[in-house]
């Protein structure tokens, strides 16, 4: 059974404006959920720090199971790799 469990996120921009405070929840092992919300709005950042990519302020994020992710830039490929073996890599 896995979860992503996300406690008391915050976290403020360097120029000191406030872009996610304590924001929580949970998703559950075989559920689907969808982050949504205008352009600036902490969705991309949010996603890096369940990643691990970008570390919250505050709080905490647990997860059990496995944590698939497609990059939204993976770069150039340069070679005659197709979306299949892509997919098929990751």
């Amino acid at each position: 059974m896995g979860h992503i469990d996300v406690s008391g996120i915050e976290f403020t921009l360097s120029d000191g404006r406030v872009l996610l405070d304590d924001v929580s929840f949970r998703v559950g092992d075989g559920a689907k959920a969808a982050l949504i919300g205008p352009n600036g709005a902490g969705k991309t950042t949010l996603i890096r720090m369940i990643c691990g990519d970008v570390q919250p302020d505050g709080g905490a994020i647990s997860i059990s199971g496995g944590l698939g992710v497609m990059r939204q830039f993976i770069g150039q490929v340069r070679d005659e790799s197709t979306v299949r073996d892509l997919l098929l890599s990751v």
